[in-house]
């Protein structure tokens, strides 16, 4: 390895810190803050103000920033590099068959490889994580993903796809049990993560720029669809728990769980790190190893230089390293103190409290999202700069804040999931035919970027706790712990549809202002004299 590339390496991955820090400071700084702030509200286990849970919490702050510092350069490098070159390539070929094969086995492999994904299917099973569930849904992101190139490919609409597919899905609810579909729209949200995302956004940028379309309204859109693709899978997947017993094997373990281990004194949070350090060695090991094959076993056909291989190897090695740190900070620091406030916010006389906390924490969630930088960077470059990166972070920040409250009412009051689902649905249906393509691309990607690590390391454990405590039944934690993740998803969507529609808006109101002054008052007084050939002047 040259000085050279050494010295470019390690250069790049400072300017990833300062924004890992600013990212993730705020957040943890707001989860402090409130218990210390509000009078009545203890978090600790022996019931004081400080104690070894918020000392996790602070302590986490090292991984969590080093770990996005990482995880931010080496995606760059490695899954979105890895992305752009299968998606160039196989399109320049016009080998529409290999296409399609491999970006079903991308889509395929990069889900497994999805933590998040893992996280939400640890929460149904006993011991670790339920494979069929991370299966099935890997195999529709798979089928998705086909359907995804194929849209580009025969230059069709996002918005037909997405109405003809959510339409199948609410159509299928109908033989499914009604308390799954929590974990069904749980699944579709966390899916596309912090490994799927970059992939997926890569790819559908360079195909769409191979084939030369210059509106970026292909670019995006390929996670929205693939997130389509989990939320089907697993609805048919609940069918078949439903009618095999799988449904009352999951709620009666749901009943009896324990959930979430809790921090044994201020000698505990050692083996506590410990203990996720080692969970998530494993996980990320597991899950990235099938990405990792896959690059190799194809650059045996395309053979890049050796030296772009290694700088991708570089790469792979930092999202590797950073992805595991991450997890550790997430799982040590938020999950814990999720916990404590879930159960805190159980109590009734502190509804709307949690109303107000939950907006909060919703809205500067969003800064610790790793994946969200990944999308207001690619929107950015793709719309030259007419939508701003501050604009992607400020209506996400909204539009997740809002959907906490949602999922708090609907938790609060248990109201079925679908009473939230289908009406969000629909007015993102009708938002899709009233803006640009584009816009209806970014955001459906937004959705999958809002849902990371997060969604499943904080919001997931809090609300599940909070129902935990207030109800305690396996159906009604299936029914009402789980969901804020879909409802999140939704919300983005929402948004960024709402943000392309006061563009066009906007838009149309300039021109027709600037029209308006480019007549004169007396333009209807014109003398149009006759000249030859019968024109007027």
């Amino acid at each position: 390895m040259s000085k050279k590339l050494c010295s470019q390496i390690f250069h790049g991955v400072w300017p990833k810190f300062k924004e890992a820090i600013f990212a993730i400071l705020p957040v943890i700084a707001v989860m402090v803050l409130v218990p210390l702030c509000v009078p009545d509200m203890r978090l600790e286990m022996d019931g004081s103000k400080f104690g070894p849970i918020l000392t996790s919490l602070l302590i986490s702050a090292i991984p969590l920033i080093v770990g996005t510092a990482f995880f931010n350069f080496g995606v760059e490098k490695s899954l979105a590099k890895i992305g752009d070159i299968v998606g160039t390539t196989l399109t320049k070929k016009k080998t529409i068959g290999w296409l399609l094969f491999i970006g079903f086995l991308m889509g395929f492999l990069a889900t497994i490889a999805e933590p998040d994904l893992s996280v939400l299917a640890s929460r149904i099973s006993p011991n670790g994580p339920d494979w069929s569930l991370i299966v099935i849904a890997a195999v529709g992101v798979g089928v998705f993903m086909l359907v995804a190139l194929l849209r580009v490919l025969f230059n069709k609409p996002l918005k037909y796809w997405l109405s003809i597919g959510y339409l199948f899905a609410f159509t299928l609810a109908l033989f499914a049990d009604k308390d799954f579909f929590s974990i069904v729209f749980d699944a579709g949200g966390v899916t596309t993560g912090v490994v799927t995302v970059p992939f997926f956004i890569a790819i559908g940028v360079s195909v769409a720029r191979t084939l030369g379309d210059n509106s970026g309204s292909d670019s995006f859109g390929y996670s929205g669809l693939c997130s389509l693709g989990t939320v089907l899978a697993v609805m048919v997947f609940s069918i078949i728990l439903r009618n095999t017993g799988g449904i009352d094997a999951i709620k009666d373990i749901l009943g009896t769980k324990d959930f979430f281990a809790s921090i044994d004194g201020f000698a505990g949070i050692g083996p506590f790190y410990l203990d996720h350090f080692l969970s998530a060695l494993q996980d990320v090991a597991i899950s990235m190893t099938p990405i990792v094959v896959f690059f190799l076993v194809f650059n045996l056909f395309l053979k890049l230089p050796k030296r772009e291989v290694f700088s991708i190897l570089i790469g792979l090695a930092y999202t590797f390293v950073g992805l595991i740190l991450f997890l550790m900070g997430a799982e040590s620091g938020f999950i814990p103190v999720a916990t404590q406030y879930g159960q805190y916010f159980a109590s009734p006389d502190r509804f709307v409290l949690f109303l107000f906390i939950g907006f909060l924490f919703g809205a500067v969630a969003m800064l610790a999202e790793p994946s969200v930088r990944i999308l207001a960077d690619n929107v950015a470059e793709v719309s030259h700069g007419v939508i701003s990166e501050a604009m992607i972070y400020v209506f996400l920040c909204f539009a997740i804040g809002i959907a906490i409250v949602l999922n708090i009412l609907r938790v609060k009051f248990q109201i079925p999931y679908l009473y939230f689902a289908v009406p969000l649905f629909l007015l993102a249906l009708v938002l899709s035919y009233l803006v640009p393509g584009i816009y209806v691309g970014i955001a459906i990607d937004a959705a999958g970027v809002a849902t990371g690590a997060m969604a499943s390391c904080f919001f997931l454990p809090m609300f599940i706790a909070y129902t935990k405590e207030t109800f305690n039944t396996g159906s009604d934690i299936m029914a009402y712990g789980f969901g804020v993740v879909g409802i999140m998803s939704m919300m983005p969507i929402i948004a960024i549809e709402s943000l392309g529609l006061f563009s066009v808006l906007k838009t149309e109101h300039q021109n027709r202002k600037a029209l308006r002054k480019a007549l004169e008052e007396d333009d209807n007084q014109m003398i149009h004299l006759p000249v030859e050939g019968g024109e007027s002047l």
